[in-house]
């Protein structure tokens, strides 16, 4: 039997008590992603930055799961720092995200081509509909943390964003956020 619970969610770190698990992914770990490949290089060489991490809350045959992707600032060449993004395995799950501090750019891209943005700011909750790739992107100078829910059986698919990247990038151009073709789009 499943029994309520209370989970402490700090919207400053990003941090969830209790949490089931989590996971970190520094730069060298999405090498592909970044269009500077050479930035890229320099920077994993130098320090290999964590880009973000993953803390969950997931509870054995409950059909919901959430928890809190912390998100560091920085750039790679005009980039801003992103999630590799994905679409669900499970195509029928959506999925949300709500932003508790820092701010940012969700990224989205349907199967047959359309691209769509939703601001990340704190109070900012974002729908993900099924079936859409998306991807987070820091524009800030600060961390970007926000709580996501969706079923815990959905799964990651990274393999088609991986192997041809999304059509838009969103990056630093004379001190402000643009969202530019992907040159290396592969369609």
């Amino acid at each position: 039997m499943l029994l309520p619970a209370g989970v402490r969610i700090d919207g400053r770190s990003g941090a969830v008590t209790p949490a089931t698990g989590s996971y970190a992914k520094h730069l060298s770990e999405l090498a592909g992603l970044y269009r500077d490949k050479a930035a890229h290089a320099a920077m994993v060489a130098g320090q290999d930055p964590l880009a973000y991490e993953v803390v969950d809350y997931r509870h054995q045959d409950s059909d919901l799961a959430f928890g809190t992707t912390i998100m560091a600032p920085g750039r790679v060449g005009d980039e801003f720092f992103m999630t590799r993004g994905h679409f669900h395995e499970r195509r029928e799950c959506g999925e949300t995200y709500y932003t508790q501090s820092g701010e940012g750019i969700l990224l989205l891209q349907s199967r047959d081509g359309l691209v769509r943005t939703v601001e990340m700011k704190p109070g900012i909750c974002a729908f993900i509909p099924p079936d859409w790739a998306h991807r987070s992107i820091n524009t800030g100078d600060e961390k970007l943390v926000f709580v996501w829910h969706c079923a815990p059986d959905a799964g990651h698919e990274y393999g088609e964003i991986l192997e041809k990247g999304m059509r838009k990038l969103v990056v630093a151009r004379d001190g402000r956020v643009e969202i530019v073709d992907n040159p290396n789009f592969v369609s």
